[in-house]
């Protein structure tokens, strides 16, 4: 996954359904870890099948996701979102960021 695109695809299990449920969202790459944020924050349907299984396709290599809910990391996520996308898009997109997620390459 080249750390310039601006979307991926990923793909978590339903927590009621047990089903694959995916979405395009923002990304960030740092090493070999991959960031995310849900929009809706901990609240967001794809962190909370997440937080009952937290397998995770990227694109569509499976791996095991790590929830980050400390917020001083959680902010520096939002940072090297905010440089990759601009302040102001992240800002409108995920007001009251309180969690992330990181996925580590295999």
């Amino acid at each position: 996954m080249a750390a310039e695109a601006t979307e991926i695809e990923i793909t978590t299990i339903g927590r009621r359904t047990g089903q694959g449920h995916s979405i395009p969202v923002w990304f960030v790459r740092e090493g070999k870890s991959t960031f995310l944020l849900p929009v809706g924050g901990a609240g967001s349907q794809w962190y909370k099948n997440l937080r009952e299984n937290p397998t995770i396709k990227l694109n569509s290599a499976s791996a095991k996701a790590r929830l980050i809910t400390d917020q001083q990391q959680v902010d520096r996520v939002v940072g090297e979102f905010s440089t990759k996308y601009g302040a102001s898009d992240v800002r409108r997109y995920y007001p009251g960021v309180d969690v992330a997620v990181e996925v580590r390459d295999s």
